[in-house]
């Protein structure tokens, strides 16, 4: 076995890429340095923008032959042709011409959202996710501001943008929008964070490109980079974290033979029961244990496998994904019914996994096709996918009685088998140099059925279709508009169900309802927005006013139980209308000298918005230990804010960062806050870095500090809802690039919650049961890339 080990990687050192680098400068026609340019390497998609004196790079690029096309709003495009060769690097010196013309439309490999040059938007790279790894692709989102996370223990995490989150946010994953069963808080994205090569959060409404659920922001994750022709690369990545032995890894292939092109990845992460700094929780007054500061029976495994195969061709691109996303994640035991100190005790064996767990297998099959006409594309994205989850308990934790059971053993508490199949497209024209148009459209049909003892929602179909039209227009060298119109179609059916309620006699003392439905709507979505460039490109202000939408979805409007993610019995209301959203965004981003920072406004008025509040007067469970019973409402709603983020570049190799961002959500029926609204939050990161030295490349120290508000009063918190005091929370990462020869090993370390803090986080579910969250934890990292070239 060892022997095997070290001829690999003795192969690995011989067949790593000769890396070379692609730099230079953009000027303008006076020799002017031109900042904030857009620069696109093909073929392997990548993009950069140039900083404050005009200057771009492009590094770890294998021999091989690239185009670079840079664009600038108010010049004309410039194309060159450059060659990588035995690893020699290239500076270029790029004089860009004066035109009326907007930014053309480049030969591309993935979409960008179309309304990118008018609403705040984030990008990130897999780089990002190197530095910033944690428990999920989620809350490793969370150091960009304006992003916070639900989460439930480490592995189970969603996005919230914005104050907004589940069926108000898309997750748009190569070209298919991934639908998981996100209207539940604790059902977590099926996305392997180490499989993201690049993505955009657009903060923002997306309803417009994206339709109903996009009105929050849109989180696009594109595919990866295309292989260089007769080449292959990969790399293999292995993660450990301290805090609740975290072991993980990664591994993925590449190869391209005369632009025919497979990349395969597999990604395996194992983790045992979290600590956490303390050893009591507080639930109605009683002191509950937590044995040895480890929260019982929260522990995970997680896998996935994703395959991509296609071609590329003069007249497009074509690619096949393939992916099998599974988790299985231990809930806290005290997490489903009211807490008890035997269901605490420790087993002995941190990394079982026991009732109450949940499974869950997201499978994803899609078809992404790009056809070129000279300026001009088409694009097709054809998807299907099955989500399958299922929850286990003890069915006499739901007063389930054994009779009632095919299997006296069977712990298959709730099953939800969501199948969905979409077809989206777009084309996207210009109509004159000055002036483009993009025509959409996209239809989705989904068939959701259950299964297991428990109920919560009965089986439902959906079907969701719309057309839009985005135009944009340069009214003048410094001034780019745009506009888009969307009609949409949905339609929610469901079908009766009942659901008994037995006592501890196997008396029937009640029943659950589901009336059936068969609702049809139908919906608008507008935008106006522009881009104004002022002082040479120093400062860039962008402002969008739109309308958006949300169609109900039927967990909303037909579920009838408890909802163990939320520790609370839910129940939906059949007669709910669409939700209309009226949302303002202003941004100005600027860049001076070694200054850099942006501000984001926004304000949103939502008519109808939808949520889940206690019933009034108080209405109680039949069912054991629910307590009282909350119901989907609508009320008009209001969510406000700001994002402020800059940077200071000093002493040639200190940096330092800075991001608040700030939530105000407003019921003006109930004169409170909206539930799940993030605390206010200050992010501040001092980096010392160095660029290259000797066997060194990218090194870097960062100590950053997070300071969190208190969630608390009636402005901050909704009547369900506990406070949450304020905390602050210390980190330290250090990182670096390690040259031998020409291979590189990437390595970093990070340690989270550096003081061992005792804290709880508002968005948290464990919050609800006063568990705090996860203490010190230091995160190891390598990742070692491979490749070469070849002849047939």
């Amino acid at each position: 076995m060892m022997k095997r080990l070290l001829f690999f990687m003795l192969f690995l050192m011989i067949s790593s890429p000769n890396w070379g680098q692609i730099s230079g400068f953009i000027y303008d026609e006076n020799k002017n340095s031109l900042p904030g340019a857009y620069i696109l390497l093909l073929p392997d998609s990548l993009w950069a923008h140039s900083d404050k004196d005009g200057k771009f790079s492009f590094v770890e690029l294998p021999d091989n032959s690239y185009k670079l096309i840079v664009s600038f709003i108010g010049y004309e495009p410039d194309t060159s042709s450059v060659k990588v060769i035995n690893g020699r690097s290239k500076e270029l010196s790029i004089n860009l011409q004066p035109s009326i013309s907007l930014l053309v439309t480049v030969e591309v490999t993935e979409e960008h959202a179309k309304q990118e040059e008018t609403l705040q938007t984030e990008h990130i790279h897999e780089d990002f996710f190197q530095q910033n790894i944690e428990g999920s692709f989620a809350k490793s989102l969370e150091k960009l501001p304006g992003i916070s996370a639900i989460n439930v223990g480490v592995g189970i995490a969603k996005p919230v943008i914005r104050g907004l989150s589940a069926n108000r946010i898309i997750v748009n994953h190569q070209g298919i929008k991934q639908e998981s069963q996100q209207w539940g808080s604790d059902h977590g994205l099926e996305i392997d964070q180490f499989d993201v090569e690049r993505a955009e959060i657009i903060k923002g409404p997306g309803s417009l490109q994206y339709g109903s659920d996009g009105l929050g922001g849109v989180i696009n994750i594109m595919p990866g980079k295309l292989i260089p022709k007769n080449s292959f690369d990969g790399s293999i990545q292995g993660v450990y974290k301290t805090n609740n032995d975290h072991y993980g890894g990664s591994v993925r292939l590449g190869i391209n033979i005369d632009d025919w092109f497979l990349t395969a990845r597999y990604t395996r992460q194992n983790y045992a029961d979290y600590r956490v700094p303390g050893r009591l929780f507080l639930y109605n007054g009683f002191e509950l244990p937590i044995v040895n500061e480890r929260l019982k029976n929260t522990a995970g495994d997680e896998r996935n496998l994703s395959i991509s195969a296609g071609l590329k061709r003069n007249w497009g691109i074509t690619r096949i994904l393939f992916s099998h996303y599974s988790l299985d994640a231990g809930l806290f035991s005290g997490a489903v019914g009211i807490p008890r100190s035997y269901a605490l005790t420790d087993d002995g064996n941190y990394r079982d996994i026991d009732v109450p767990w949940q499974g869950v297998d997201h499978y994803r099959a899609s078809l992404n096709q790009t056809f070129f006409f000279k300026n001009d594309h088409l694009t097709f994205d054809v998807g299907f996918q099955r989500n399958h989850r299922r929850e286990y308990s003890q069915p006499e934790f739901h007063s389930i009685p054994l009779s009632q059971l095919k299997d006296p053993n069977d712990k298959l508490a709730l099953e939800l088998e969501l199948q969905t199949f979409s077809i989206a497209t777009h084309y996207e024209n210009r109509f004159r140099s000055d002036w483009k148009n993009i025509f959409g459209g996209n239809v989705q049909w989904q068939h959701n059925q259950r299964g297991g003892f428990e109920y919560l929602l009965p089986d439902f179909q959906t079907f969701r279709g719309g057309l839009f039209i985005i135009s944009e227009r340069e009214l003048n060298p410094k001034l780019l508009v745009n506009g888009g119109l969307r009609l949409d179609l949905g339609h929610n059916n469901s079908e009766f169900y009942r659901q008994f309620v037995w006592d501890s006699n196997e008396n029937i003392i009640d029943s659950l309802v589901s009336p059936a439905t068969d609702d049809l709507f139908f919906n608008w979505s507008a935008s106006l927005g522009c881009n104004l460039i002022l002082d040479d490109g120093k400062w860039i202000i962008k402002g969008n006013l739109g309308k958006s939408f949300r169609v109900p979805y039927p967990a909303e409007t037909v579920s009838n139980g408890i909802h163990h993610g939320t520790f609370r019995h839910e129940v939906g209301t059949p007669d709910l209308q669409s939700e209309h959203g009226y949302q303002l965004d202003l941004s100005a981003n600027w860049n001076a000298n070694n200054f850099t920072g942006s501000l984001a406004l926004y304000f949103n008025y939502f008519d109808n918005y939808i949520y889940l509040g206690p019933t009034f007067p108080a209405q109680f469970s039949p069912l054991p230990e629910a307590g009282q019973i909350f119901r989907y409402r609508q009320d008009d709603a209001i969510y406000t804010g700001f994002e402020l983020q800059w940077t200071w570049k000093f002493l040639n190799s200190f940096s330092i960062n800075q991001a608040i961002d700030f939530v105000q959500s407003y019921n003006p029926k109930t004169k409170l806050a909206l539930p799940f609204t993030p605390q206010p939050a200050v992010r501040t990161d001092l980096r010392y870095n160095i660029s290259k030295e000797n066997w060194l490349d990218d090194f870097y120290i960062e100590i950053g500090h997070q300071y969190h508000f208190a969630a608390q009063g009636r402005f901050r918190i909704d009547r369900s809802e506990q406070h949450t005091p304020t905390y602050q929370l210390f980190g330290l990462g250090i990182g670096a690039d390690l040259l031998f020869g020409r291979q590189r090993v990437q390595l970093s370390c990070q340690v989270q919650n550096f003081f061992d803090t005792f804290y709880f986080a508002h968005l948290s579910r464990y919050r609800i049961i006063n568990v705090p969250e996860q203490g010190r934890n230091v995160t190891l990292t390598v990742k070692v890339p491979f490749g070469g070239n070849f002849k047939k």
